[in-house]
């Protein structure tokens, strides 16, 4: 047979056996058992290169350490929830338009998954596994190293979990949302997120912002992270969730007061006043708490600290 002949029928049998074994092996049990990526329902070819643009935010310079530019769990949770909202709200109106978001919330959602941390320790003699996410880079601001995590965005990513199970019917998101409120079971000196906060000699619930031994206790952050925790607990009753809480409200009630500034707000029990932004923001948060819980302490802060 001719040369070239050859090589044709070479080539053509060549470009099958890649295409048959692409689809085989995508489909094939090892990758439907993978848990670090699937890609809108299809995983991905393993070690692929995925044209995709990510979040990414910049720190630049703080406090004299460079940080740059950085891939935060916090703002890739942060665009999931849009791109989720955006599909509830057009999948009625617009399949085609919603299936985009559908698909770009679900890949945020898989990098999220990819990226957490999943450990198991003991507490109070319960062993407890929970997935948390670190952020890979230094935080001089308030003095963390490489490797912290905070309860905002642990929430984050508690409710953009619970919003791909809600947009997909997967239980695997909601399995590993319960695994990303497990970290607020354990305390933050065994790489958690849970918080005693003493005051007048009783004990109180704090989910940190930023999670250390001794935390700034960033207000707004903690809130946040309470209300969404209180959001998972009422839509799936899971019991914990709404201890947390639970736990959570008493806790902003008390230490409110702590974080008043006469007609302004502090950001952190370190003294640190609010900018306008985070002033807003607070302002808002009370009158949320208000409309949500009816205590009056919430509507005396709206009215009292400036807009």
């Amino acid at each position: 047979m001719n040369n070239k002949y050859i090589l044709i029928v070479f080539s053509v049998v060549s470009i099958i056996s890649f295409i048959v074994g692409y689809y085989i092996g995508t489909s094939s049990q090892y990758y439907s058992e993978n848990e670090i990526i699937q890609y809108f329902f299809k995983n991905p070819k393993p070690f692929s290169v995925e044209d995709v643009s990510m979040p990414v935010t910049y720190y630049g310079t703080i406090k004299g350490e460079y940080i740059g530019y950085q891939i935060t769990p916090h703002n890739v949770n942060e665009e999931a929830r849009e791109c989720f909202y955006k599909y509830f709200k057009l999948k009625d109106k617009n399949s085609k338009e919603a299936e985009k978001y559908l698909k770009r919330g679900l890949f945020l959602t898989e990098y999220l998954i990819s990226q957490a941390d999943k450990e198991k320790v003991e507490v109070d003699g319960k062993n407890i596994t929970f997935i948390i996410w670190r952020y890979n880079f230094p935080f001089p601001l308030y003095n963390l190293s490489k490797g912290w995590s905070g309860s905002l965005c642990q929430a984050g990513c508690l409710k953009t979990l619970y919003l791909a199970y809600e947009a997909t019917g997967d239980k695997r998101y909601l399995k590993y949302a319960n695994l990303a409120l497990n970290a607020f079971r354990v305390p933050v000196k065994d790489g958690g997120l849970l918080k005693i906060r003493i005051y007048e000699n009783k004990s109180y619930y704090w989910y940190p912002e930023y999670a250390s031994e001794n935390p700034p206790y960033v207000l707004n952050g903690f809130i946040t992270a309470t209300l969404w925790i209180g959001e998972f607990g009422n839509k799936t009753k899971n019991k914990y969730a709404l201890y947390l809480y639970k736990k959570g409200l008493e806790s902003i009630k008390i230490f409110l007061p702590m974080y008043d500034a006469g007609d302004w707000s502090y950001y952190d029990a370190l003294g640190h006043k609010c900018n306008e932004h985070y002033e807003h923001l607070q302002r808002l948060q009370m009158l949320w708490l208000y409309k949500i819980t009816g205590d009056k302490i919430f509507l005396k802060y709206y009215k009292k600290w400036k807009d």
